[in-house]
């Protein structure tokens, strides 16, 4: 696949990437944020 194919083809939850030169359509990989970063309104006595 070309560059211009890859970018033709490329739904908007994905991106181009040249991976050994070829030209990949990669999608988004959802975020899940770890445990000790999510903010619990009300929680007290919380350590570092």
């Amino acid at each position: 696949m070309t560059r211009e194919e890859a970018y033709a083809r490329c739904p908007d939850d994905s991106y181009v990437e040249l991976y050994g030169q070829q030209w990949l359509i990669v999608p988004f990989a959802p975020i899940e944020q770890p445990k000790f970063f999510v903010c619990t309104p009300g929680l007290k006595g919380a350590s570092l």
